[in-house]
């Protein structure tokens, strides 16, 4: 049995890994990224699409290669300062933080605003946000909005010591963040901003804007029913759409303008070759199947296969997220009630050791 599981979380590891890679590359494509900025970002409100691609969006999108920890969110400022390269580079990017476990900035880019000129850090994160309530090691949940706030305030922080030095605070660019979750509250489409504003609690004196508007957090949420939304349709076609990678092609060039270029094309068919949607949906999908199935024929073997699968699946999937949480691997196994062996293949297929 041992060998078995271990086989399945290598098979599920590397589906998984492979769909999030392929995900991430087919997102950062410019002109994807340009439908996004347009339709939540408030400074690209009135561009085209093709300017916000061709002109405002700098140097060429990083994918998963900054972290987000306190002793290394300068690796930002490191891949973000070079924009006389062609390709931005920036420092492998892990967080093993005991509170958030591994943590990477999915999609990291700078983007000049049409108006002021002004450069903005924006991140787009796809990877994680499968459940609107992430667990937390003590078996809890927490609201993955405070998760943004933390990821938007490194980005802030991190400016020191290349945006401004010492006291000169007035140099801080902004930031947003913007995460695209899976899941939807109530199965609706939506899509939800958060930023800082003012107020006036005696008489009217106001600040500049643009010295306190400097972090904006989004969230977009796929849901499963159609919509009047050019970005929410455009998302649902790449995340969620049943249709294979020939007939996505063709779909986001006549319908969005968007031509991927081979490579894109490669990760296209990566993410339709790993199931409808994204990966955790063809995860639970299969298992609606499996139980399906044996109530269907009703013979007694079928629900005890059900049964020891979805318990597996269950075990695997309560002891990623413990070590994602920074868990030793000893405790790991024994809560999790799995072999040591399998919890290491399981940390080390998902790069946690």
């Amino acid at each position: 049995m041992d060998e078995e599981m271990m086989q399945d979380v290598k098979e599920q590891l590397a589906g998984a890994l492979d769909y999030d890679q392929a995900a991430k590359g087919v997102l950062s494509q410019k002109m994807v990224l340009a439908y996004i900025l347009k339709r939540t970002v408030p400074e690209f409100e009135s561009a085209s699409l093709d300017d916000i691609a061709n002109i405002y969006i700098e140097g060429t999108p990083e994918v998963s290669t900054v972290p987000v920890s306190k002793d290394k969110t300068n690796a930002v400022r490191h891949a973000l300062e070079r924009q006389d390269t062609p390709k931005i580079k920036g420092a492998q990017n892990e967080d093993n933080s005991i509170t958030e476990g591994s943590i990477v900035f999915d999609i990291l880019f700078r983007a000049k605003a049409p108006e002021t000129n002004e450069l903005i850090t924006l991140i787009i994160n796809v990877e994680a946000q499968k459940r609107l309530k992430p667990k937390k090691k003590t078996g809890d949940t927490y609201p993955l909005l405070k998760r943004a706030v933390y990821y938007a305030s490194r980005l802030i922080s991190s400016q020191k010591g290349t945006e401004f030095i010492n006291s000169d605070y007035d140099k801080i660019k902004k930031v947003y963040t913007i995460w695209i979750c899976m899941e939807a509250p109530q199965g609706k489409s939506a899509i939800n901003r958060y930023q800082l504003k003012e107020q006036h609690l005696l008489h009217r004196y106001k600040e500049p804007c643009q010295n306190y508007d400097l972090m904006g957090i989004i969230f977009v949420y796929l849901g499963n029913s159609k919509v009047k939304d050019q970005m929410i349709n455009l998302l649902d076609l790449m995340f969620k759409s049943s249709k294979n990678a020939s007939e996505k092609i063709t779909t986001l060039h006549n319908d969005f303008g968007i031509d991927l270029t081979q490579e894109e094309e490669g990760d296209l068919e990566v993410m339709c070759n790993l199931g409808e949607g994204i990966y955790e949906d063809g995860l639970m999908k299969g298992k609606q199947e499996g139980w399906e199935k044996g109530r269907k024929e009703g013979r007694k073997e079928g629900r005890k296969e059900g049964k020891e699968e979805g318990r597996r699946e269950g075990k695997l999937e309560l002891a990623l997220e413990m070590l994602k949480d920074g868990m030793a691997l000893e405790k790991v196994a024994k809560y999790s009630k799995l072999s040591l062996s399998i919890i290491k293949e399981l940390a080390k297929q998902n790069k946690l050791i």
